[in-house]
């Protein structure tokens, strides 16, 4: 069963371990946070794993790092967006109230 495949079908040994392709943190940036950056991260993503079975290594490396960088933006920048947002409705709410409702 063995001695009749090909050796080629393996990958060499020298090569580096596969690439996170980061598409967990790009689907929850596109649902939680920001859509824009999400889906960026999205596309980056789903090209990290068809780069590395043709053979582009460095662009599958390059991909996996672009997904991460655009899933970390949007977390980061929907959460501070979110805070900003609370901050702003809290501050303009508790200023209703102590102006006696006028």
């Amino acid at each position: 069963m063995y001695e009749n495949q090909d050796q080629q079908s393996f990958p060499p040994k020298d090569l580096p371990p596969r690439p996170n392709n980061y598409l967990v943190l790009a689907i929850i940036t596109t649902f939680l946070c920001c859509n824009v950056t999400g889906v960026v991260s999205i596309i980056y993503a789903a090209q990290v794993n068809a780069k590395w079975e043709g053979g582009n290594y460095q662009g599958a490396i390059s991909d996996s790092k672009n997904a991460k960088l655009w899933g970390l933006i949007g977390l980061i920048g929907g959460f501070v967006l979110i805070a900003l947002m609370m901050l702003f409705y809290g501050a303009a709410i508790i200023a209703a109230m102590n102006s006696g409702g006028y």
